[in-house]
């Protein structure tokens, strides 16, 4: 073994368990306080707003309620702004979505999103015809060169700035592009009409955006009067100002704009000094290349005066924040947002039943239909076209009839449309197998009889089975009248890295017997891009009686099946209690930072692009059932500072407590000390007193003691020295001894009660020392031990620090926020969110009422 691969080896410590190890990483690989950003912008921030203008939770209410509140607050809209039009005499400017300031000061907020590439803004032609082939099938194909208009005067420039597939069909390379001008509606339009002969599918282009996806949607439905008047609702095309509504996440929001365009061809002079003081050069300039709906460089109508389409692309680009969010998609999706309906994604090669789809189709032409359909063709990223048809790409289908030739020949047929109006070089984007155009197929009868036109518009027919074999999605609509009711709930749950059914599930209580679609789904994260975080969300589920475990549906995402924005399915449910299981499965994308990186990021080098998408963020997860992580970490301060204060509190309280204990002993040692000095001074009194006695008693002992012995000196001088007389001064000099001697007695006495006072002093002082000493003593014993235990800590941290060294710094720390919708031709059906604890009160519950029933 090399020593290259020694030192590769990971060390291991010999003192800990295999088990060990592994707990520790499962322990480190989680975050310690799972959460989500909910609020880019923390409720401090709103304070100074007025609070109609804060991001307030969302109420759970049907979708026809909430149409018909967003259509009221659209018509408001509408009206306030044509007023104050009125009154100041000048043209709708909408400043929320000004494309004339944006271009002018060169912005761009809102052509891009947040993170935007630092590529030179133009290319070569050659780039230009060179095809971006997106990632898993997404669908956002531009028209090539030869199919966009030949005014344009620069032509769009590709972007390799790498953005992570967040969004299973969304652009993963997105190919950006730059209007060259900004003019109004009149200003472009000779004779502007809103709409001509009313709404129709065959009048949709594509642009320079790319979001064929979405231009499909709105074929689909373009037919549909109800639907589309339903969507464009009101507008004073004098002021410049529109209305429209949309369907977002549950529910319909309005929003209104201007009707300033962008455009492919600069103004004339824009970039070069030059010479016309009768303006005829920049009549004929604007006549040329800036007149009518080719000078336009999003989507356009295929009549050269008809506004509709690319006011309503405008509209839908303004909602999720700039035209760059709405490039890349599924038709389903659109659909969904213009429609409220539900789309499933199916798997060409999987249809069960072709004659029951086939009942569907037949439906998507009719006024009242109750399905519409979209097809994606996909194939492999270097491949661009099959059979003529352009891979990832978008198509629409627009009608379904059965045929029968003169030999008696059934054959059914599917009318389907390019969303780019008009072919590529060598045909590419239409068909060019069976029933395609100049095919044999194609008698005078059948071209009659299907009022069929050859020609470059992007429409062509298909036979089913065709269909089936070439496109591989179908992209299938419910929609739903005001017979339908949908009850539905939010709520959010962290999603473990081994993926299972959550304990948290929801409850539907159904009435009325009949087909119920239930709809899993999570957030539209188009509406605030970058701001997503670094995980991607698949999710399933299954729903059962909650008094039978038998499975009675269950939709997940297919491994085939990129679009993970929501799955359904439909059961029929007898009256009764359901309980909906989910599953979430949550992936981690190391290229895309974290939303606290983001935030750190842009506050500084774009706070106003911030600010925009940052809102969209915080409405988007102001839902009711959704923790609203900014609240629960504004308590979690609070209840940090409620404790501060009580522990403060409470140390006040023992300080007191202490300082009144200290200021008790001194009391006490001050009494002790004057009980002690008046009971020696006592003791000193008695002794003086005592002494006083001692001394008269000595002196009168002393006294009698003198007479006696000179009574005995005499007595005994006499026999020796009879007739002789004593030495002079003997007598007195013994009265001076025993003076002397008495004296030495009594200091000696007083000297020892003084010794005695001082020891009992010093023994006081060093009991107090000796108690000083012991605190001083625990205290460095607890400093020891606390300069022990942050060793420890540090020991510890370095040795995590080690283990971790090697492994992603980032913790594993996924949150996914879920609706579950119920739609149902039942107006007391009901969805709540139950819990572990609320199922176990539940459960509790019923067995109570068992007992109850058994008694």
């Amino acid at each position: 073994m090399t020593s290259e691969e020694k030192s590769s080896k990971p060390k291991r410590s010999r003192k800990d368990h295999p088990q060990a190890i592994v707990s520790r990483f499962w322990d480190r690989f989680h975050h310690k306080t799972p959460g989500k950003v909910t609020s880019i912008f923390p409720r401090e921030l709103y304070k100074t707003i007025d609070p109609d203008f804060v991001p307030a939770s969302a109420r759970v209410r049907n979708a026809a309620q909430s149409y018909e509140d967003a259509r009221t607050k659209c018509l408001e809209l509408v009206r306030t702004a044509v007023a104050d039009c009125e009154s100041t005499n000048s043209k709708f400017c909408d400043p929320e979505f000004d494309l004339e300031q944006d271009f002018f000061f060169e912005l761009d907020d809102c052509l891009y999103g947040l993170e935007r590439c630092n590529c030179a803004e133009e290319s070569s032609d050659d780039d230009e015809d060179e095809h971006h082939h997106p990632k898993h099938g997404e669908q956002s194909a531009r028209p090539s060169k030869s199919s966009r208009s030949s005014k344009s005067k620069k032509p769009p420039h590709k972007c390799s700035r790498n953005k992570p597939a967040n969004r299973q069909g969304v652009l993963a390379c997105t190919a950006k592009t730059r209007p060259q001008a900004v003019h109004r509606i009149p200003w472009i339009f000779d004779n502007p009409q809103f709409t001509v002969d009313g709404f129709s599918g065959s009048d949709i282009k594509q642009g320079a955006i790319g979001d064929c996806w979405w231009l499909v949607g709105v074929g689909n439905i373009a037919h549909r009067k109800d639907l589309m008047n339903k969507i464009c609702v009101a507008r004073d095309e004098e002021c410049g100002v529109y209305g429209f509504v949309f369907f977002k996440d549950g529910e319909w929001v309005p929003t209104i704009i201007d009707d300033n365009l962008y455009l492919h061809t600069e103004d004339y002079g824009a970039s070069d000094e030059i010479y016309d003081s009768s303006g005829k050069k920049t009549r004929l300039w604007k006549k040329r290349y800036q007149s009518g709906s080719e000078a336009l460089f999003c989507a356009q109508c295929e009549s050269e005066n008809e506004t509709w389409l690319p006011l309503l692309e405008k509209a839908y680009a303004k909602i999720h924040g700039d035209f760059e969010a709405i490039e890349g998609g599924w038709s389903g999706s659109a659909v969904e947002d213009l429609t409220g309906g539900v789309t499933s994604m199916i798997l060409s090669n999987r249809v069960l039943r072709k004659e029951k789809l086939w009942r569907e189709l037949v439906e998507v032409d009719g006024e009242n239909g109750e399905f519409v359909f979209g097809l994606s063709a996909s194939g492999p990223s270097n491949v661009d076209k099959k059979n003529g048809l352009q891979l990832n790409h978008a198509y629409a289908i627009t009608r379904a009839v059965e045929v029968e030739d003169s030999k008696g020949v059934k054959t059914k047929l599917l009318k389907i449309r390019n969303p780019w109006g008009q072919n590529a070089e060598a045909g590419l984007g239409e068909w060019h197998g069976p029933w395609s155009d100049g095919s044999k197929e194609w008698t005078h009868d059948m071209i009659t009889r299907l009022e069929h036109e050859f020609g470059d518009d992007g429409v062509f027919w298909m036979t089913l089975e065709d269909t089936l074999s070439n496109f591989k999605w179908l992209h299938r609509t419910r929609l739903f009248d005001e017979r339908w009711t949908v009850a539905q709930h939010w709520t959010s749950t962290p999603v473990s890295w081994i993926p299972g059914y959550l304990q948290t599930k929801f409850l539907v209580e159904v009435e009325k017997e009949g087909t119920a679609v239930i709809v899993l789904s999570q957030l539209d994260e188009r509406y605030y891009q970058a701001l997503e975080g670094p995980y991607a969300f698949s999710m399933e589920f299954l729903i059962r009686s909650v008094d039978s475990p038998a499975i009675l549906g269950q939709a997940r995402c297919s491994n085939h099946d990129p679009a993970n924005r929501a799955i359904n399915c439909e059961v029929y449910l007898k009256p009764g209690k359901y309980e909906v299981l989910p599953k979430v499965h949550a992936e981690r994308y190391p290229g895309r930072p974290p939303v606290e990186d983001v935030i750190k990021k842009y506050a500084i080098q774009n706070p106003r692009k911030l600010q925009q998408l940052g809102m969209q963020h915080d409405i988007a997860h102001a839902k009711v059932g959704v923790l609203d992580e900014d609240e629960v970490h504004i308590r979690k301060q609070l209840e940090k500072k409620r404790e501060k204060r009580e522990q403060k509190r409470k140390e006040e309280a023992e300080n007191d407590m202490a300082q009144a204990m200290e200021k008790m002993q001194l009391a006490m040692a001050e009494m002790q000390l004057e009980l002690n000095k008046h009971e020696r001074n006592k003791m000193i009194q008695d002794m003086a007193e005592i002494k006083e006695k001692l001394d008269k008693r000595i002196k009168k002992e002393g006294k009698n003691s003198k007479d006696d012995d000179e009574e005995e000196e005499e007595a005994k001088a006499t026999p020796a020295n009879k007739g002789a007389s004593a030495a002079p001064g003997a007598g007195k000099n013994k009265r001076r001894n025993r003076r002397r001697n008495r004296k030495a007695k009594a200091d000696e006495e007083e000297k020892k009660e003084e010794e005695e006072k001082e020891k009992e002093e010093n023994d006081d002082e060093e009991e107090d020392e000796d108690d000083e000493d012991d605190s001083d003593y625990e205290d460095s014993e607890e400093e020891d031990s606390d300069e022990d235990d942050d060793d420890d800590d540090e020991e510890e941290e370095e040795e995590e620090d080690d283990d971790d060294s090697d492994e992603d710094k980032l913790p594993w720390n996924p949150v996914c926020v879920m609706c579950l919708s119920v739609y149902a031709q039942d107006k007391g059906v009901t969805v709540k969110v139950l819990g572990e604890d609320e199922e176990d009160s539940d459960e509790e519950e019923e067995e109570e009422e068992e007992e109850e029933e058994k008694e």
